[in-house]
């Protein structure tokens, strides 16, 4: 493991849980944190430091020759409303969990959904960092606090749209750090995996919480749409796979025991804020290059129209990888939907 490991004291754990009924209304809160031990946050690594004598410089773009993708479109095009919660971390409560100087993961995907792909602003749920706007270039759109309540109440508000609408879609996007321990949430695992996020808005030292794989399989759970592509850029993101589904693409910047890496600064101001923007390695490729540059447009699915679908821009990460972290971080997907999704 070549990540950065801190072990956290966790509360004793508990026999199996059932799953937490779902509460209704705008004022619901998530769930309480469930009971784990042995919980270990394993922290992304800048890829500046694992690269050093080595070839630092990130390869020329490729396409592969094959993969996920199957060249022929699935479903097409999503007759019903499109919806995202697109969350992205470098800042967390404090410094000891920090980064990188501003997240642009979350800014790029908000970007290729809107410009892309015909997301509506208003169906994208955006969280990065501590809130606020982002930059002019992306219209100064508000973002907000990613804690475990914000996010859980953008998945069902979500739900709830959907609920009764099969032709429906969803994003849920995820770039920051991941956690694995021994949690009380649902399924029978031996060792959980978990996304780690802020516990409240306040920004106090370790004041951070988890999300644990059973727990977001349980809130996705009565999801009215099968068409569901989940996106996890985290250290062990591999066992964030319990969501997968019929009619879902899950992609998944590591396996399940490796380290994510990202880098300190992408030489890029997505919004137009003046600085320059952090991007996990798996997400520069999957997102910045294979979607918004189009790098990953292997296919012709709709003739003359730029049309990535979310399998292209899998195999198009996972075959740019630089090559001093392939044996460190191998991206996985999880495709349960029919042939290729375009978004």
């Amino acid at each position: 493991m070549f990540g950065i490991v801190l072990s956290l004291a966790g509360t004793s754990l508990a026999s199996q849980a059932a799953p937490v009924e779902k509460q209704q209304g705008q004022n619901r809160k998530a769930p309480k944190p469930i009971p784990a031990s042995n919980i270990e946050v394993v922290k992304k690594v800048f890829s500046e430091d694992m690269g050093k004598g080595k070839d630092k410089g990130k390869p020329s773009p490729s396409k592969p020759e094959s993969g996920a993708a199957t060249g022929i479109l699935g479903d097409y095009p999503a007759t019903g409303n499109k919806y995202a919660v697109v969350i992205g971390i470098c800042d967390y409560p404090g410094t000891a969990y920090d980064l990188c100087e501003s997240d642009g993961d979350s800014l790029h995907m908000y970007k290729a959904l809107i410009e892309l792909y015909g997301y509506k602003a208003e169906n994208i749920m955006l969280f990065k960092d501590g809130g606020g706007f982002t930059g002019p270039a992306l219209g100064n759109v508000a973002y907000n606090v990613p804690t475990r309540d914000n996010i859980y109440n953008a998945i069902m508000d979500i739900e709830e749209d959907t609920a009764l609408s099969p032709d429906d879609e969803v994003v849920f996007f995820f770039s920051g750090h991941g956690t694995k321990g021994m949690a009380a949430d649902g399924d029978e695992e031996a060792i959980d995996e978990a996304i780690v996020v802020w516990n409240t808005e306040n920004d106090k030292e370790g004041d951070i919480t988890y999300i644990w794989d059973g727990e977001l399989k349980n809130w996705f759970s009565d999801f009215g749409t099968a068409r569901i592509v989940f996106v996890f850029d985290s250290c062990l993101a591999g066992g964030m796979n319990d969501v997968a589904s019929d009619g879902r693409v899950v992609n998944m910047a590591t396996g399940e025991t490796q380290s994510a890496y990202v880098y300190s600064t992408a030489g890029e101001d997505v919004d137009g804020d003046g600085i320059k923007d952090g991007e996990g390695v798996f997400s520069r490729y999957f997102v910045n290059e294979g979607m918004l540059q189009g790098l990953a447009d292997k296919y012709d699915h709709i003739i003359d129209i730029p049309d990535v679908v979310v399998e292209e821009a899998f195999d198009y990460a996972k075959a740019n990888i630089p090559s001093y972290l392939k044996v460190r971080q191998k991206p996985v997907i999880s495709d349960k939907f029919d042939n290729d999704l375009l978004l």
